[in-house]
């Protein structure tokens, strides 16, 4: 399993391509895989100067 820090860096690194097309959306959640298959779900809040901020995150089980 990886680490909070290690799966916050890649979120943060993935962000740019999940960013919501409607300026008003407050809440962005998106899955992603880690090697060898470790698939997780993050929750980003935007603050009130309009900057995405890391949530949450969590280990999804397929």
């Amino acid at each position: 399993m990886h680490t909070e820090a290690h799966i916050k860096m890649v979120a943060d690194t993935l962000l740019p391509g999940f960013l919501p097309k409607d300026p008003n959306e407050k809440n962005l959640v998106f899955h992603f895989t880690l090697p060898p298959n470790e698939n997780y779900k993050v929750s980003y809040l935007k603050t009130a100067k309009n900057e995405w901020v890391f949530s949450s995150s969590e280990k999804v089980e397929r």
